[in-house]
């Protein structure tokens, strides 16, 4: 299953390859990428150990974690140090994560910043890496119970798409992924709504899935190559994160990063409302994430003391400034805008954007 790829940053190449050969992975390991240091998702490995053998052989050393939003900090990262230190690798040992998007979040970080900075490809394993956290640069770990506080930039120079990883992922999983393909849609590329509206959610087609992928890598490209380190455009990436990360941290991360990020769209389109935004869309959102099966309100997973402590959530989100915060609103389709209210405008509306995802 090849597929064409117009690699969307300078930085970044993006390639695909099939795991029905034993040694698809180890292939990739060429031209540099020779011997990596591998750190990989235990249950990944739990499932894909016969593919996988060949690369993990030929490794300069290996970390395997759990893909526990609790296990997302510094002392996990400080492991993965330990390891690495321990396997004795050096400047030119590349590092290659294979796991999704908490995984390679973690791992890039330790990339980064381990011997100053080391070589990285990344190998997504979920659907919502695959078309959203693999590409970009950004890494992070979780601080104090608040989502990814302490992070660096650091883009993968090589990013393997095998969408065969995705018959084994879990149906929540997969849906947390639409909810990161209802962003970029949204940000802009309205025939990813399209595709999306087409596909069996239950029994994907992979050259669909292929498809969405690459619509949606060649958005996020598009825009991180112009802004890396989020000084303006940027920020638009941010659609549905703001709120998402608030009631991921609220629900102690029973809520999955893509059930947040698609109630926060929601919620953010609501806010677009209060500045002129196309009344009908925050409707449009909750139907499309009806229909993949997301949820559309805040259920028991978020308590009413959880909910109290909301502000104190914004508040250290990582878009906070002195005079406020820096909102990417959706507008209408393909029409996000970067903006501003100050925390008396905040306390003004968020408690009706709020009440509006009770159920």
């Amino acid at each position: 299953m090849n597929f064409k790829w117009n690699n969307p940053t300078p930085v970044t190449a993006i390639n695909t390859c099939s795991l029905k050969e034993q040694s698809a992975l180890l292939d990739e390991f060429q031209d540099g990428w020779e011997h990596p240091f591998l750190i990989i998702d235990s249950e990944v490995r739990r499932l894909w150990d016969r593919q996988m053998q060949p690369a993990i052989l030929s490794a300069s050393g290996l970390y395997v974690m759990e893909a526990r939003e609790v296990l997302k900090n510094t002392f996990t990262l400080s492991r993965i140090w330990d390891s690495m230190s321990a396997a004795e690798i050096h400047r030119d040992t590349p590092v290659t994560v294979i796991g999704g998007g908490l995984v390679c979040d973690i791992g890039a970080m330790a990339a980064s910043t381990y011997l100053r900075g080391l070589r990285l490809m990344l190998v997504p394993t979920t659907l919502l890496c695959m078309v959203d956290a693999c590409l970009g640069g950004k890494t992070g770990v979780n601080l104090a119970g608040v989502k990814n506080q302490v992070g660096t930039y650091n883009p993968a120079g090589n990013i393997l798409i095998a969408p065969d990883f995705l018959d084994t992922l879990p149906e929540r999983e997969f849906k947390s992924g639409i909810a990161e393909i209802i962003k970029t849609a949204l940000i802009g590329d309205r025939s990813i709504k399209e595709l999306l509206e087409r596909m069996d959610i239950k029994n994907p087609d992979k050259n669909s899935i292929l498809e969405i992928i690459r619509k949606c890598l060649e958005v996020k490209g598009g825009i991180v190559a112009e802004d890396l380190r989020e000084n303006g455009k940027r920020m638009l990436l941010n659609l549905g994160h703001t709120i998402g990360h608030a009631l991921e941290s609220a629900s102690e991360f029973q809520l999955s990063h893509g059930e947040a990020v698609g109630l926060g769209l929601i919620g953010e389109a609501a806010l677009a409302v209060s500045r002129g935004g196309n009344r009908d869309l925050p409707g449009e959102i909750e139907h499309m994430l009806k229909q993949a099966g997301l949820p559309t309100g805040i259920n028991e997973m978020v308590s009413v003391e959880k909910l109290s402590q909301l502000s104190q959530l914004f508040n250290k989100d990582k878009k906070t400034r002195r005079d406020g915060r820096i909102w990417a609103l959706p507008f209408d389709w393909c029409d996000c805008r970067l903006t501003h209210f100050t925390p008396d405008q905040e306390e003004t509306l968020l408690p009706g954007i709020m009440s509006l995802l009770k159920v």
